[in-house]
């Protein structure tokens, strides 16, 4: 840990053995909540319990012996100490001597040091040892960090100190933020929310060395869903000055004092997210993390905190309505990249919903960006592609300039003589001609690319994505011929009959790759005329006589997602459905509207039943797929299902789909999906049937589903853990015979 300016020199004395007020205090048992007994099983023991006989450790000072004071905040004073059984010297976190602890002091105390110890990570500092002494007093040891924190090393970016400038450079500055946002998504990924990330406890060791400080804000989250009181008021620091650095914190008590039943709120002012700020417990989430991470990286890049203000109120207030200039406009001297400045801007948006939805997604676009490629949080364009592509082609780009200066010179200087201006012209035009063919050649290479790109998204039915990399394949190399017969085919999946046999057949004036039966289909509906529903069976049998089923997917997506008659649009696709799945002798599918503008609909037992792709496109608010076959659940496009059932299914892995994060209830009952641990990512499930299933593990993180009222699962996981902490917070347990 880095000494600031005022800190104590050596000469210190060591800090006095503390009076707790409760002698019997840590005679008592320590209780963790279930969520922290799964977490940490591995350090707990089988009960749930840990005794005072299993902290006391003697006397410290026997094995410790203090050399200076290194740092001092809120409850903690940290120590630089000898250690005699290692040899080493390391840190030692203790309650300071000016406090007066109560019980829950001492309890958060033990619990931000157990779940920092919990936490191991390269970029999280290491806890050697928690304990206490003859008195009762407790205390932790950690590594001792040798450095600065990144708000000194800030600090001095922004008074010009020109050492600092060298050496902290914005690749080096956005290599240590990388370091800190891959310890965040490790946290996050054990369901701890630091709460409070801002400069000041970021430490850079002087060998490239990054550590994420002080936890003593952070929570599980499985903590925050026990809160459902009145959001907290900060009224009562209307008129308080902001100090530097200063950390607002409220414990909302319930009926209850122990850890678990307590929530916190708070933060610093200026970094802290506009749900913080609000006061309000239940609406914290790992998008708070992510808004933080934002406010970091916007310091990193202007050398200023986002939100500044004289007074608490007055910085909460701007950060609850976003109140910040861009860090183009605060900094405009520093030339801050655009594609930087809007990483930072998306995540730090007022609405969790508008952030990026993990730490993962930041630091792939700080990637991006890194590697001279858009990032998605500015929405890039087709220019912004080929800008960037221009860039990454430096050379060429380079030659062409220099071509072209050499060129207005010998102009310049042909005036002279008009002979020699003919010959130096021809030479020149001769020079140039070279380098844009070289750029010619450049473009057509990455062409194939675009296309690959193309056929990549086509299969995965990310349609738009697809069609905008077939137009950039064509752009660079207007003559690649298996790009027009993509372009082709995806005119004729969208039912323009007319420019898909011009693009075909060569009418166009490009080369293709020739398809004569996808040719011959295109001529054929070219001369039928407008397309109904009534003849939309027969479309589909064409599409797989003409050899081109793989457009089938795009072709409906195209029909479902314009305004169509259910009466007779809804028999056509139930009719292409038989179609598509021969094997099916009666098919059951029925439908029902909704009154949001999308359908109920119901296909289950058909198990034959396969190919869904005349669904695709379709806005399906709940879905019956109960006993069917093998369906690739990626034709479901469309947002807003929320309810799915796919029991008796042959699937063996759950489906990574974010269209269906908004699902409320879903049946994977008697299927082979024996892994459920990315049931987290369906934040809104309410009710979860896992009944059935031979050789399922139950997931921890399943108690990460804060809004599960209703889980459906086997008689044989009654005695579970996880179930059983599910049950004692509330949900609903069904258990089946199967």
């Amino acid at each position: 840990m880095a000494d600031s300016e005022n800190q104590p020199k050596k000469t210190d004395k060591p800090a006095p053995a503390r009076e707790i007020g409760n002698a019997n205090l840590f005679a008592d048992d320590i209780i963790f909540s279930n969520t922290e007994k799964i977490l940490f099983e591995e350090d707990l023991e089988r009960n749930s319990t840990t005794s005072r006989d299993g902290l006391m450790d003697g006397n410290p000072k026997d094995r410790y012996s203090p050399n200076k004071k290194l740092n001092q905040g809120g409850m903690k004073a940290i120590w630089e100490v000898d250690d005699h059984r290692t040899a080493r010297k390391v840190a030692m976190a203790l309650i300071q001597d000016s406090k007066i602890a109560s019980e829950d002091d001492i309890d958060s105390f033990l619990y931000e040091a157990r779940l920092t110890a919990n936490l191991q990570h390269p970029n999280i500092i290491p806890i050697y040892d928690i304990a206490l002494d003859e008195n009762g007093n407790p205390y932790f040891t950690m590594k001792a960090l040798k450095g600065e924190t990144l708000g000194d090393i800030i600090k001095q970016l922004r008074n010009g100190n020109a050492e600092y400038i060298g050496r902290y450079t914005r690749t080096r500055l956005l290599a240590i933020f990388l370091k800190v946002c891959n310890a965040i998504d490790y946290a996050h990924t054990k369901g701890v929310i630091h709460l409070d990330l801002k400069p000041s406890n970021i430490s850079v060791g002087d060998f490239g060395d990054v550590h994420v400080l002080d936890w003593g804000l952070s929570t599980l989250i499985t903590h925050l869903n026990e809160y459902d009181g009145e959001p907290v008021s900060w009224q009562s620091m209307d008129d308080v000055e902001l100090e530097n650095g200063q950390t607002l914190t409220h414990y909302l008590e319930g009926s209850a004092k122990r850890r678990e039943h307590k929530n916190v709120v708070g933060g610093t002012p200026g970094y802290m997210s506009p749900e913080q700020a609000q006061g309000v417990p239940s609406d914290i989430d790992f998008q708070t993390d992510v808004y933080m991470l934002g406010s970091l990286l916007y310091e990193i890049l202007t050398y200023h905190c986002p939100i500044e203000g004289t007074k608490i109120k007055e910085v909460l207030q701007k950060t609850v309505r976003g109140d910040f200039s861009p860090p183009g406009m605060r900094a405009p001297e520093l030339k801050i990249p655009a594609p930087l400045s809007a990483i930072a801007l998306k995540a730090m948006s007022t609405e969790p919903t508008d952030r990026y939805p993990n730490v993962a997604s930041l630091i792939t676009d700080i990637h991006k960006y890194q590697d001279g490629f858009a990032t998605t949080a500015e929405n890039p364009t087709f220019i912004t592609h080929a800008l960037l592509l221009v860039k990454r082609h430096k050379l060429a780009v380079s030659l062409i300039a220099a071509t072209a200066a050499v060129i207005a010179v010998v102009l310049v200087q042909s005036f002279n003589s008009i002979k020699q201006s003919e010959r130096v012209a021809l030479n020149a035009l001769e020079a140039l001609q070279e380098k844009n063919t070289y750029i010619a050649s450049t473009a057509q290479k990455v062409a194939p690319d675009y296309l690959s790109l193309m056929e990549e998204q086509e299969k995965n039915y990310q349609f738009a994505e697809a069609e905008q990399s077939l137009d950039t394949s064509l752009a660079f190399d207007p003559e690649l011929e298996a790009a027009w017969l993509q372009k082709g085919r995806l005119l004729l999946s969208q039912l323009d009959f007319s420019n898909a046999w011009k693009i075909l057949s060569g009418a166009h004036g490009h080369a293709v790759q020739k398809d004569p039966p996808a040719m011959r289909l295109a001529k054929k509906y070219m001369e039928l005329g407008e397309l109904t529903d009534a003849a939309l069976p027969q479309l589909v049998k064409d599409f797989v006589a003409y050899n081109v089923p793989e457009g089938l997917p795009r072709l409906f997506y195209h029909l479902n997602q314009q305004a169509f008659d259910p009466d007779t649009r809804l028999p056509a696709l139930a009719e292409a459905l038989k179609i598509l799945n021969p094997e099916v002798e009666e098919l059951y599918f029925k439908w029902q509207a909704t009154g949001s503008g999308g359908w109920i609909i119901d296909m289950g037992n058909n198990p034959e039943l396969d190919d869904i792709s005349p669904l695709c496109g379709l806005k399906i608010r709940i879905l019956n797929a109960s006993n069917i076959g093998e369906p690739d659940l990626n034709l479901l496009t469309e947002e807003g299902m929320v309810e799915l059932r796919l029991a008796g299914t042959p699937l063996n892995h759950l489906f990574d789909q974010d269209q269906l994060n908004g699902l409320q209830s879903l049946d994977i009952s008697k299927t082979r999906i024996r892994n459920i641990t990315s049931m987290i990512k369906l934040s809104k499930l309410r009710s979860l049937d896992i009944s059935g299933i031979e050789g399922l593990t139950i997931s921890p993180q399943l108690i990460w589903n804060r809004d599960l009222k209703m889980l459906t699962v086997s008689e044989a996981f009654r005695t579970d853990q996880t179930i059983r902490s599910l049950a004692r917070r509330g949900v609903i347990i069904i258990y089946t015979d199967d």
